[in-house]
Formats: C-alpha cells, sequence, structure tokens
C-alpha cells in the first residue's frame, strides 16, 4: 500500500549533521511514511550512513545520484517516484519537532479544500544552540490566501515546514530547476495561487545556519534571483494593494541590485538596473538613496 507521506530530503556531504536530521524523521510519532533521501553525489562517508539507515528501517530510501548542485533537480527526483499522499520537505542540516507530521496531518483534515500547510520555525546554529539571525525579521502567520503575501515576500515559509498534497504539487510543477534561489519561493507562489493553506503557529522544526549553509551566500546572486522571483510574481492574479507593494518592493530590489553591481564593476548592468526601475522607483525615498549609493560608487580600475 502507499505511504500517506513522502518526505524528501536532498543532501550532499554533510555527515555531521546528517544523522541528526533524519532522526528527527524516523523519530516522528505518526510512522505511515516513505523517506526518500535523495544525495547529490557526496562522498563516501555520508553514503555510508544513508545505506546504513536504509538496512535498519525499511522506510528508508536513498536514491544516489551524480553531482549536480542543483537542489531543485535534487528534490524533484524524489518527486517523481514519491508515492505517498502528500509530500514533506527536509533539509539535511534541519530537524524536525517528533509531532510534525502528524500535527500538520490533523491540521489539514481539520480544513477541508486547503491543500498544503507550512509551519513556524526555530533557528539553530552548528552546534544547535537557538539564536536569531541577524536581519531576519519575526516570523508570523499569514494564512487562508496567501498569493499576495508571498509575492511580496512577506509569507515566510521554510521548505522544511512544508507539507503539501502530492496531487496539487504536481499540478504546480515541482521546483524551477532553472532557479538556484528563491526556487522554494517560486513553487509556494504557484500553490498559493490554487489553494489556501493551513498555518500552524507553533515552531515545529529548527532551521540550521552555519558557514556552509547553500542559500545567501553570495549577495549579488540573491539580489539578481529576488529581481526574477519578484518579476514572476508580477504576473499572478494579486489584489490592486498588493500590485503596488510589489512595484515598491521590486523598485527597491532592482536599486539594491544596482548598487551590488557597481561594487562588482558592472557598471553598466548597474545603470540598466537603474533605468529599469526609475518609472516606479522615484516615488519611493529608500530607491534614491539606494540609487545615490550606486551613482556614488567609483569604478574599479583595470588593475582592479
Amino acid at each position: 500500500m502507499s505511504p500517506r507521506v513522502s518526505v524528501i530530503m536532498a543532501t550532499y556531504d554533510r555527515e555531521q549533521f546528517l544523522r541528526a536530521a533524519v532522526e528527527s524523521v524516523l523519530g516522528q510519532t505518526f510512522a505511515d511514511f516513505e523517506f526518500l533521501i535523495v544525495d547529490d553525489g557526496s562522498r563516501e562517508p555520508a553514503r555510508a550512513v544513508l545505506r546504513g539507515y536504509a538496512a535498519a528501517d525499511r522506510r528508508v530510501r536513498p536514491i544516489f545520484l551524480a553531482h549536480s548542485g542543483i537542489p531543485s533537480a535534487v528534490r524533484n527526483a524524489a518527486i517523481r517516484i514519491a508515492r505517498g499522499d502528500y509530500v514533506a520537505f527536509i533539509d539535511s542540516d534541519d530537524a524536525w519537532t517528533s509531532d510534525k507530521l502528524a500535527r500538520q496531518l490533523a491540521a489539514l483534515a481539520a480544513a477541508p479544500g486547503r491543500r498544503w500547510s507550512y509551519t513556524a520555525c526555530l533557528h539553530i546554529d552548528e552546534r544547535g544552540r537557538r539564536f536569531a539571525p541577524a536581519g531576519v525579521e519575526p516570523w508570523r502567520a499569514h494564512r487562508g490566501r496567501i498569493l499576495d503575501s508571498v509575492a511580496c515576500l512577506r509569507a515566510h515559509a521554510a521548505l522544511p515546514s512544508i507539507m503539501v498534497e502530492r496531487a496539487l504539487l504536481l499540478e504546480a510543477g515541482s521546483f524551477d530547476e532553472s532557479l538556484p534561489l528563491f526556487e522554494d519561493h517560486d513553487l509556494w507562489l504557484r500553490l498559493a495561487s490554487r489553494s489556501d493553506v493551513v498555518v500552524i503557529e507553533d515552531a515545529l522544526l529548527e532551521v540550521r545556519r552555519h558557514g556552509a549553509h547553500y542559500s545567501g551566500s553570495d549577495a549579488l546572486a540573491v539580489l539578481e534571483y529576488r529581481e526574477r522571483f519578484l518579476g514572476r510574481a508580477a504576473g499572478f492574479a494579486l489584489s490592486a494593494d498588493a500590485c503596488r507593494e510589489l512595484r515598491r518592493v521590486r523598485a527597491t530590489n532592482l536599486a539594491r541590485l544596482a548598487c551590488a553591481r557597481a561594487r562588482a564593476g558592472e557598471r553598466r548592468a548597474a545603470f540598466a538596473s537603474l533605468r529599469a526601475s526609475m518609472g516606479s522607483g522615484w516615488r519611493y525615498a529608500r530607491w534614491w538613496i539606494e540609487a545615490a549609493r550606486c551613482v556614488a560608487t567609483p569604478a574599479r580600475s583595470a588593475r582592479a
């Protein structure tokens, strides 16, 4: 018989965190799941850990791939073979509370017609100590029809907090493999356009932040892919208020992108970003501040 839930984990050479993540799944109070762990070409020590878990628990199904470095492609490989009614995601450096699956399934059962769910989360460092990351806004619940909130980057649904009906996930099209960043937000846009969401305000997972954390390490790339996401969001059927908010958010991001490009010596691309955002950006004080910073950034010398 098919399991109720397919749990999907993508991993690559994270032996130091892998056991804690795997055991947080195997320790769930709800037991009717398959655990698809997709390894993106890790070295032997990490693969040996996965083979050990598979030998000890028949729910664990490791899938060994050649290294691609594309998290979306790794997760999509598992989505294609998943058999559960629902899909839940976890990263190989994070950890769930033991009741995470049970509580989300119960919340979805109590909300007919709502086909996906997310929860609050806490942050931990390399040693497992909880902390509040700098620059990360406090988590707030956005429930029901959250398309506007997702589009304007107000709804912060961490990937390991998501549980989604597999049929909805397939309808929405899984992860976009051309996006190395914001691929999760891009998928949430498509889910939110098709279904209201159920939110659990308790933190049912811990997201680990550390030196080798995948997302956010390249400031210029973050701004570039945020712009791609915001451009896509503008194509959805948003409310009038959200459209206005999105124009502001996008203009400000483009001005920050212009600054980052200028600092990287890409002055032609920097001024192209400013021109693209000027039509709506001139209304906002933050746009002018970032535009002034961009113009004031000195050109790099040929030797630099």
